[in-house]
């Protein structure tokens, strides 16, 4: 009887669910912050994945006033892959194709793109977010490492 009782709660039992590659991003979750030697205070601040999206906005400010901002979205393509669109101050909306999604790490590529062609991410523990952009100009490789910190809790 007990057996029978156990085969049952097990087949009633659903499997544990395999994480999409939304959710697989998890890790960029949250507010992330970095100061540049040059007093810049770089924010980026991102939404958990929900509704198969995630949605962030970043701003650096330096001397009291904003100098840039951007708003930030990965969500899947017309062809379902996953996409990080980019609309950064100033200039028109961009997008990145995942290249490729690895245990706390992701990679975006868009090699037609004028600068950056790659975005990265990649969390280093629990309080650190290394984000990098990559790519060339006028045959120059270029790249620019933004090593955050997990903000303090209440912002």
């Amino acid at each position: 009887m007990i057996g029978s009782i156990l085969a049952l709660a097990l087949a009633a039992t659903p499997p544990a669910a395999v994480p999409s590659e939304i959710d697989k991003l998890g890790f960029i979750g949250g507010c992330w912050t970095l100061v540049r030697p040059n007093g810049t205070k770089i924010d980026e601040q991102w939404l958990a994945p929900a509704g198969g999206a995630m949605i962030g906005m970043s701003r650096s400010v330096r001397d009291g006033k904003l100098r840039e901002f951007e708003f930030m979205r990965i969500l899947p393509a017309a062809d379902g892959k996953l996409q990080y669109v980019a609309i950064p101050s100033g200039q028109p909306e961009a997008a990145f194709p995942v290249k490729e999604i690895a245990e706390g790490s992701v990679t975006f590529e868009n090699p037609a793109h004028d600068f950056p062609q790659r975005i990265l991410y990649r969390l280093v523990d629990k309080d650190t977010l290394v984000a990098r952009i990559e790519g060339s100009v006028g045959g120059q490789a270029r790249a620019a490492d933004f090593p955050y910190k997990r903000c303090a809790p209440g912002n």
